[in-house]
This record gives structure tokens, sequence and C-alpha cells, in this order.
């Protein structure tokens, strides 16, 4: 039997601050912005996608697919703080960009029961920690990357050598 091919991806895993955004940057070279605006909808009295995940300086599309109007109220989960709260009339939309990494809490103030997340990282390979502060990325080809982790209203970067079938990321403190 011919030998297994050898790996070329890892699985990164780690612990850090419980809820923080982790996202893995290459440490060369900038990631090119999504070509098309990522897209939260209003449909059958519910946010699609439930949860989504975008990039800082990506633009991103609040719409109403339905017959009736709603609107868009979003908060910095961290501090509270409204970023924006519009009206949405029937198959109409409101774009909006987030300027910096964080999470935020979405919903219609119309509608009880209306909510989402959204999610704003500075690079497509972005999780976030679990109540116990683990984390998890699989599929990382192997090479130099940062570590950007945003909590508590900050975002600190930690370099990162990935290579074998699993790599454990410790934060330095």
């Amino acid at each position: 039997p011919a030998p297994a091919p050898a790996a070329t991806s890892s699985e990164i895993s780690g612990v850090v601050p419980k809820n923080a955004i982790v996202t893995l940057l290459p440490a060369s070279g900038e990631l090119p912005m999504p070509a098309e605006p990522a897209v939260l909808d209003q449909v059958a009295k519910q946010f699609l996608p439930h949860t989504l995940i975008v990039r800082v300086g990506q633009p991103v599309e609040f719409r109403n697919s339905e017959d009736m109007p709603h609107n868009v109220s979003v908060l910095r989960r961290e501090s509270g703080s409204e970023v924006f709260n519009v009206g949405t009339e029937p198959h109409q939309k409101y774009v909006h960009t987030f300027d910096r990494a964080g999470q935020f809490d979405v919903k219609c103030d119309i509608h009880e029961g209306m909510e989402a997340t959204i999610i704003a990282a500075r690079g497509p390979m972005t999780t976030i920690a679990d109540d116990t502060g683990r984390f998890s990325i699989p599929n990382v080809a192997f090479g130099a990357y940062r570590v950007s982790l945003t909590f508590s209203g900050q975002t600190i970067d930690q370099d990162l050598q990935v290579s074998g079938a699993r790599t454990e990321f410790r934060l330095a403190r």
C-alpha cells in the first residue's frame, strides 16, 4: 500500500477569553474584500440568516422581502450602544458598512422575537469562542498567520505558525 499523503492543513484550537471573536489572517498581504455585499434578509417575520459573519469594510444589505414594514435596530453587544435604527419598507433595503470588529445584536422593534447576530471580523477564517473560551478553526493551510482576537472592546494580534495536523493556540499574556 502507498503511504498516506502528508497533511497540508491543520485544525487550530485553543482557549481565549470567552465569546472572543477569533480570526486568522495571513501574515503577509491583505485579503481581498468580497465582491458582493453580505445580506441579512427579513422573511416570514425572522432575520435570515440568524447569524451573519461579515468582513469589516464589507457593505451589508438589510433587506425586507416581505409585504409588511419592519425595522432594523442594531446595537453593539459589548456596550449596548446603538449603531443605527431604520425602518425597512416592503421590498426595500438599507445598506450599512461596519467599520470595526465586534458582535452586534439585531432586532425588529415592530415584531417581537425577530432577532439576529452580526459578527464583523477582519477576515473570512473566523469563529467565536464558546462560554469556556474554547475555539476551533478546521482546514487551515500550513503557513504563517496572525491571530486577531476581539473581546471586551479591544482587539489584539499575535503571530502563529501553522504546521502539523493540529496547532494549539496559546494567548501570550
